[in-house]
């Protein structure tokens, strides 16, 4: 297998590594199966409760607004039974942007 960098559009003149898409060439035999191969995987962990039940980025119809309503739902909860709660949220891609360089 082989990973090239593409330039993302619109981005020709930058070095940086955010304005570049890995590509990976694999085999035909590989490309023919890599699908039927995620599906087989996809399907074991869900037949068989194996995905924590609070991930929701790379699942089918899950996606921040699903987080951002447990996050509201948990807090809420808590908030009836007088507990106290702290949330601490970072934004990695704006602290990076904001203090010039990646989070280390």
């Amino acid at each position: 297998m082989k990973i090239i960098p593409i330039r993302k559009p619109d981005k020709e003149n930058s070095t940086e590594v955010s304005k570049f898409r890995p590509i990976s060439l694999i085999k035909a035999a590989g490309k023919v199966l890599e699908k039927p191969l995620i599906n087989r995987i996809m399907y074991n962990i869900y037949s068989n409760n194996l995905m924590n039940p609070n991930q929701y980025g790379f699942t089918p119809k899950g996606n921040a607004t699903d987080a951002a309503l447990a996050i509201k739902e948990y807090l809420e909860e808590g908030m009836r039974e007088w507990h106290i709660a702290i949330l601490v949220n970072f934004d990695v891609k704006v602290h990076s942007t904001l203090y010039g360089g990646p989070v280390h």
